[in-house]
């Protein structure tokens, strides 16, 4: 009896073996073409959202009189389900190193479109016919630091050197953001010159505010130095003369698709212009 016994339980041991082997097997059967079907779909869905950053990119670039293309990104996954119905909910444009004139040649662009309304899938991989619509446009053009550089050496200041190095900050506590810009906003600006003879280092503070036609013009108030003479706050004339040099006004030009300015920030290294509009068309010519 207990060698019958023992037999029995081997038996059943090798028994489940072999069906858990063939569920195994079928269950890679299963997975396998899952797996496959899934990176399929996901390969079209990127490849799909390609096309479209294309059509959105070749449309902006004549929209904003750039010379490259600039770069699109449809934001969203997936986004085949936004292209069967041609209606995307966030898109962004950015362009990069756009020249404005002689002074301003470093601007970055960048816009937010929500609510656009494009041809559906088949018709942009047949060519992109047609136009584009969007519900909301947020836009905004930034101004490095070298390009206000540029703008501040353009002013011919007796007895103050070039400024070299300039740097741009946000003044804390400010209460302009790029979430919430203002029609003013507080700025640093520090930079290294040659004055009475010796490098001294700058650094002025004061606003930026929003002018006519999305003109940004700086407004210095007060300004420290630091070289083996002097260390802190000055005023009189030399503070005059640097304040002078540093009361500029920077016009990046017609902001992207036309927007209404509506307010100004101040980030690291750079000076933004901020704008809204509704209901633009991108279309070819």
């Amino acid at each position: 009896m207990t060698v019958t016994g023992g037999v029995g339980v081997a038996g059943a041991m090798r028994t489940g073996r072999p069906q858990r082997s063939t569920r195994s097997k079928i269950i890679r059967r299963l997975v396998i073409p899952l797996v496959i079907l899934l990176a399929l779909l996901i390969a079209a869905d990127f490849g799909a959202a390609a096309i479209f950053e294309y059509q959105v990119s070749k449309k902006a670039r004549e929209q904003l009189d750039l010379t490259d293309d600039p770069s699109v990104t449809v934001h969203g996954f997936p986004f085949l389900t936004q292209a069967l119905s041609g209606d995307y909910d966030h898109v962004t444009v950015d362009a990069d190193g756009v020249p404005v004139q002689d002074t301003l040649q470093d601007l970055a662009i960048h816009a937010d479109l929500t609510g656009v309304h494009a041809p559906k899938l088949f018709d942009l991989i047949g060519g992109g016919g047609g136009s584009i619509t969007v519900d909301h446009v947020t836009g905004q053009v930034k101004v490095k630091a070298a390009d206000l550089n540029r703008a501040v050496q353009a002013k011919d200041v007796p007895g103050l050197g070039a400024v070299s190095d300039l740097t741009i900050e946000p003044v804390e506590g400010s209460s302009a953001s790029a979430d919430r810009p203002g029609k003013s906003a507080g700025v640093k600006l520090c930079g290294t010159v040659a004055f009475a003879g010796q490098d001294t280092d700058i650094c002025v503070s004061g606003q930026i505010q929003l002018g006519d036609g999305g003109k940004m013009t700086v407004v210095p108030k007060s300004v420290d130095v630091r070289n083996s003479v002097l260390n802190g706050p000055i005023a009189g004339s030399i503070q005059q003369q640097i304040l002078s040099r540093f009361a500029v006004t920077v016009d990046p030009g017609v902001l992207p698709f036309k927007v209404r300015p509506t307010g100004v920030f101040v980030e690291d290294g750079a000076l933004a212009v901020q704008g809204e509009a509704d209901n633009i068309t991108l279309s070819k010519g």
